[in-house]
């Protein structure tokens, strides 16, 4: 009986050593997927014009992960007309000058403009500078004049 289980034993160890003697190797997949996205940050919810004509100025940061265009309009260019202005409930228009310095460029705002970026650094920032092309006279008709900025992103 002494020698069946000495056999035993040395097959169990033949066993053993000759399925530990085997690799098996294997290989599993990380992937992660990250959408595209631009994301605006820190926009000055209102520019107030001084009745002087003094530059008033608003700022935003716009943070893309890839390419992407930036199209700067306003409220009296899409309603045409030579320029932009803020208009009054009644109808009437004061001129204004909008500048626009975005990513080491410096944009007038005659016109709608399209801002091509093709390398976006982690966060870019905008600011605006707008004021009255001529002070408010006394004989200006008295209310709230506004107009709007889009900033419009493709991506």
């Amino acid at each position: 009986m002494r020698k069946f289980c000495t056999q035993c034993l040395y097959v169990v160890l033949f066993i053993s050593s000759w399925a530990s003697a085997a690799n098996q190797t294997s290989s599993v997949s990380v992937v992660t997927s990250i959408p595209v996205s631009c994301q605006f940050s820190n926009v000055s919810p209102q520019i107030v014009l001084s009745e002087e004509a003094l530059v008033a100025t608003g700022i935003f940061n716009l943070q893309c992960n890839q390419k992407f265009e930036l199209q700067l309009s306003t409220k009296s260019l899409q309603e045409g007309g030579n320029g932009t202005f803020v208009k009054a409930s009644g109808g009437t228009k004061l001129k204004t000058l909008i500048q626009m310095n975005f990513i080491g460029n410096v944009y007038q705002l005659d016109a709608v403009k399209k801002i091509q970026v093709d390398d976006p650094a982690s966060v870019e920032q905008g600011t605006i500078h707008v004021k009255l092309a001529e002070p408010v006279q006394s004989t200006t008709p008295e209310g709230v004049y506004q107009d709007v900025l889009y900033l419009d992103v493709t991506f």
